[in-house]
């Protein structure tokens, strides 16, 4: 699959929507209850539903749903990534806002000054900002250990 797969889960794995933002990809958190409504949603945006809970699978859904089993993220990550064939690359990764899904814009250093700690603006180059929440982003010690698990649960990068 390429890496323009778009993503909705229900609250329950909001950690693992997380995660996959994390590797570049459009994961939704639907805030309300699982069912129709999500499935609705899921459907118009052309998203793919992640959940596991099995009652959904008995109604009426003309949209791709994923049944995640119980366990870890790092678990359901890794049947995420192989069940829909999910290529990951580090030039995609840090690419969205952990928080709240929106893409994240390249910065001027002089921009992150008041921004930032003085120890992180003095030490690195390149900053990203969130267009909806403003957040900050900077490679820091959360790439390494991203870097970390995804060597640690055999989740490989490709080639960008």
């Amino acid at each position: 699959m390429n890496g323009d797969a778009r993503f909705i889960t229900d609250a329950s794995l909001a950690g693992l929507a997380r995660w996959l933002r994390l590797l570049g990809f459009d994961s939704l958190v639907y805030g309300s209850e699982a069912g129709r409504p999500m499935m609705r949603q899921a459907q118009m945006q052309q998203r793919i539903l992640l959940t596991r809970r099995r009652d959904l699978l008995e109604r009426q859904f003309a949209g791709e749903m994923l049944l995640l089993p119980e366990g870890h993220v790092s678990s359901q990550l890794c049947f995420v990534i192989q069940k829909l064939s999910l290529e990951i690359t580090e030039k995609k990764m840090y690419t969205r806002c952990l928080g709240c899904n929106e893409t994240l814009d390249p910065m001027e250093k002089a921009d992150a000054r008041d921004l930032v700690p003085q120890f992180v603006y003095e030490t690195c180059d390149h900053f990203n900002q969130c267009r909806r929440c403003r957040k900050v982003y900077w490679p820091g010690s959360h790439a390494r250990n991203a870097l970390d698990f995804l060597e640690k649960n055999k989740i490989a990068l490709q080639k960008d």
